[in-house]
């Protein structure tokens, strides 16, 4: 049999095998144009790359200047025109991910010396353990005269407790302070009252450039969470609106957070590669763009808009506290 290949303008589509009327596939889209020249590979390439591109510069400069428009066609149904929220949230996050690890974000971490602090801290435990003496021996000397002792009972007990926040810190640092009992023992500090808990504890104090390693690599794979974290808020807060649906939150959370991750990569280039200083306020771009999206997007008056800005920028503190957290209990679960 031979083999031979396709008709440039084929009668039945070579994708799908439905008959054609034009010289597009009804059923799955392919054109009926097949080609194997060098021309057309890259007549193909260029096309898609300039298609991609401008459907990404589109949604970016209307992210950027018309936020609640971009939002509010989205949702009406304009979907060819812009690139989707999700797809622009994983583009920005990666964005984010490649500025933060090449160029190692806002600031550099450095771990404090554990040896050099443990030292630091048994030097203060020290100090505490010489004015409980002498708190000890002022109230000896106030029962002997038949004087009050609450004060002196108070200083004391506020004392006690300071060594012992001093002492577990200076043991997860590796270097336990002394107890105060002459015979150098280590006394087992309780923090929670659980005990793996109180291990999980000390071992993020004693390596807490791992911790920060583990929350940020997890930050990265739970960033979507914050959509998750988010939409609800957002119905909360919208009951009074009549006709919309999750799916509209959702679009508006994604593209907001979209903006946010854009910044941060603006700011981490502001700052690690022009070095210059106004961080602070690229910061207060967040709100204006918060602002201008939700009045745009939910057809706000200039009052309900600055309103429902101070309170959605509430909630977003609180969910991106609610994600830290998370991030920190799964860094210190392994």
């Amino acid at each position: 049999m031979q083999v031979g290949f396709p008709e440039e303008d084929a009668k039945t589509c070579l994708n799908c095998g439905t008959s054609l009327v034009g010289h597009y596939c009804h059923s799955c889209g392919q054109s009926s144009h097949i080609h194997r020249t060098l021309g057309a590979w890259w007549h193909d390439f260029s096309h898609g790359v300039l298609h991609i591109e401008g459907q990404v510069w589109r949604t970016m400069a209307m992210l950027v200047t018309r936020p609640g428009e971009l939002t509010r066609r989205y949702i009406a149904g304009e979907r060819r025109r812009f690139l989707s929220p999700l797809a622009l949230y994983l583009f920005s996050v990666f964005l984010l991910y490649v500025a933060y690890s090449v160029l190692g974000g806002f600031g550099t971490f450095h771990p404090p010396g554990t040896q050099d602090a443990a030292m630091e801290l048994r030097a203060e435990v020290a100090k505490v353990d010489q004015r409980i003496v002498g708190i000890d021996r002022e109230r000896t000397a106030a029962v002997a005269t038949g004087r009050n002792t609450a004060t002196l009972d108070a200083e004391r007990a506020k004392l006690v407790e300071q060594k012992r926040s001093i002492d577990f810190t200076a043991m997860a640092l590796g270097g336990g302070a002394e107890t105060g009992s002459g015979h150098g023992e280590h006394q087992e500090q309780v923090i929670t009252g659980w005990k793996s808990l109180d291990a999980k504890i000390a071992h993020a104090i004693r390596d807490p450039e791992f911790l920060l390693f583990k929350m940020e690599a997890n930050g990265y794979k739970f960033s979507w969470a914050l959509i998750l974290l988010s939409m609800p808020f957002m119905r909360l807060f919208f009951l009074w609106k009549r006709g919309l649906a999750m799916f509209d939150h959702a679009v508006f959370v994604t593209y907001s957070l979209s903006f946010v991750s854009l910044l941060m990569v603006v700011m981490i280039l502001w700052t690690k590669l022009a070095h210059l200083n106004g961080v602070a306020l690229l910061m207060l771009a967040f709100p204006v763009h918060l602002f201008l999206q939700i009045r745009g997007a939910y057809h706000l008056g200039l009052i309900s808009g600055l309103l429902m800005t101070l309170i959605v920028s509430v909630m977003a503190a609180t969910v991106l506290l609610i994600w830290i957290i998370g991030l920190l209990a799964l860094g210190m679960a392994h």
